[in-house]
């Protein structure tokens, strides 16, 4: 029968009653003998995909009719025989993706993101190794930080492993994340209401780790704050740390003084925004109208230092 088969011409397929695949799709060649007198017609059939291969720990089965009805409707201008095992009992070929490969792809990606800046990292995460399908090529891990910039604190990376190209899974791993910056730091205890001043400030290199939000104070919009609570010596000073009041409001009439070194002048202003204490706003100036960006100093003083934005 088989050699009658054969004399007619034809693809001829035999399916197999168990059988191991690759990648993340079942090609027809994995799961059955394919032969034939045209060469073409016999590589064209054997690259037939049959659908999602199982995922690891599971198994599919492809029942011969099935098979042979794809088959057909995949190539309609060739004759097809699909002979052998009833069905056949598909599991995938499984590959380990270790922890510590996933692990280091997300350091690399939030290095990458921190563009060079010293820090260091916490795994919140209990990482394990993942099985997935084996592929025709390597597994591919991609790590993703957002495209919002990282701050200190806790963090989410999400980490995508491809298949062939394909997406497979996305592990999501959190940290908590310190930069080393440049801050203001308490040089005395603060008592809580009491008024900041430069004097009690002095600038260090620390590690900062707070909470989302939680942003380092600059010198010039510390000054003139007051303590929320009291605030031990050498504690990095942020927002969260005072009370600002706005001290120039919209429309309100002051001097904006003018400065490059040793020359200075002064000429009348209008603000043109609400304002704390060492905030740049625009100002409006009385007689040319020409509108400027300058740091209030105080209740009627804004400032340009024309040195500083050399």
């Amino acid at each position: 029968m088989f050699l009658a088969l054969l004399l007619a011409g034809g693809v001829h397929v035999t399916l197999h009653p168990e059988a191991t695949v690759r990648g993340t799709e079942i090609v027809l060649a994995q799961v059955a003998t394919i032969e034939g007198d045209d060469a073409a017609e016999v590589e064209r059939v054997r690259g037939l995909k049959l659908g999602y291969a199982p995922a690891p720990g599971y198994s599919r089965t492809l029942a011969a009719p099935r098979v042979s009805a794809e088959v057909a409707r995949l190539v309609p201008g060739i004759a097809i025989d699909v002979k052998g095992a009833l069905s056949c009992r598909v599991t995938p070929q499984v590959e380990r993706v270790g922890a510590a490969a996933i692990e280091a792809s997300a350091r690399a990606e939030i290095a990458r993101a921190l563009n060079g800046a010293e820090h260091e990292l916490a795994l919140n995460t209990n990482l394990a190794d993942l099985e997935v399908p084996a592929g025709n090529g390597p597994v591919e891990l991609r790590a993703l930080a957002g495209d919002t910039a990282l701050r200190a604190g806790p963090i989410n990376v999400a980490v995508r492993v491809s298949v062939d190209g394909q997406l497979y899974r996305t592990v999501w791993i959190n940290w908590r994340l310190s930069v080393w910056e440049d801050a203001n730091v308490l040089r005395r205890d603060v008592a809580a209401g009491e008024t900041i001043t430069l004097d009690m400030l002095e600038r260090k290199r620390v590690l900062g780790g707070g909470a989302a939000g939680e942003v380092t104070l600059a010198a010039g919009l510390a000054m003139g704050s007051t303590a929320r609570r009291s605030l031990a010596a050498g504690h990095v000073l942020r927002e969260s740390d005072v009370l600002r009041s706005v001290i120039v409001k919209r429309g309100d009439t002051l001097f904006l003084e003018v400065r490059r070194g040793n020359v200075h002048a002064r000429m009348p202003a209008v603000a043109e925004q609400d304002a704390h204490p060492g905030e740049r706003i625009k100002v409006t100036l009385t007689d040319s109208k020409r509108t400027l960006a300058a740091t209030v100093v105080s209740r009627d003083l804004a400032l340009i230092d024309l040195q500083q934005n050399t």
